[in-house]
């Protein structure tokens, strides 16, 4: 994607697509994001963004994953030339670890850039099922407050400066993460994130869907070591 035109023209025929195959209307559609038809509109015509916040609500309530958003064209496995299972390499020698879908180059990163936030890299080649692998990058803004919403939702996620200082809240705690310094919670706890330097922040996150759980359940069953966390509902995950 050359721009952030180019990005959202993407994503915003994705979100009319789930809509409509929803059989929800564009009104609706506001009204449980809490924002107005028109902008809802211009978003899935590439007029324009939605937020952090409301774009975590959108992928909820139509029932998508973050990830579809990224991809210049919809992902049919029925044509692709490899399997989902990685194993493909293992069968061909031939089979280079880019067209199985292994190794993502930095240039051919997907992107979207959220409405007055940060803007999303994700580092898998392609969609991963229940699970987000991003790069997120803020924007140097001296002295920035913090964001006017606090974003929840099911999962649990995992970050890891990798530039500058980010500043963080998650419920009632605040902190300042600066190079090397990471982070882990419920991710269904309000947070919010911020940059208030004058420099750009990378972060690496990693958000972790619910579904999981049971999966913990059945280590646990066992007596296995239990490193496997969510909630009790399943949605899509997200990340900032």
């Amino acid at each position: 994607m050359s721009n952030a035109d180019d990005e959202w023209s993407i994503v915003g025929e994705r979100i009319r697509l789930a809509r409509e195959s929803l059989g929800m209307s564009v009104r609706e559609l506001s009204r449980r994001v809490d924002v107005s038809a028109s902008h809802v509109s211009q978003v899935e015509r590439g007029l324009a963004s939605f937020s952090v916040r409301a774009l975590y609500t959108v992928v909820s309530e139509l029932g998508i994953s973050m990830d579809s958003l990224f991809e210049d064209s919809p992902v049919d496995t029925d044509d692709s030339p490899f399997p989902d299972d990685d194993a493909v390499v293992a069968r061909s020698k031939d089979t280079s670890l880019e067209e199985a879908g292994i190794v993502l180059r930095h240039a051919d990163r997907p992107t979207i850039s959220l409405s007055s936030g940060p803007r999303w890299e994700r580092l898998t080649a392609k969609p991963e099922s229940n699970a987000e692998f991003i790069d997120v990058i803020y924007a140097p803004a001296p002295g920035a407050e913090p964001p006017a919403d606090f974003v929840r939702h099911d999962g649990r996620e995992y970050g890891v400066i990798i530039r500058g200082e980010l500043n963080v809240q998650v419920g009632f705690g605040t902190a300042v993460l600066a190079v090397g310094d990471s982070i882990s919670f419920d991710s269904s706890i309000p947070h919010r994130f911020w940059n208030s330097s004058d420099d750009e922040v990378h972060a690496i996150w990693f958000v972790l869907d619910n579904h999981l759980d049971e999966m913990r359940q059945q280590f646990s069953s066992v007596g296995a070591t239990n490193h496997l966390h969510g909630s009790s509902e399943r949605r899509p995950a997200s990340a900032h």
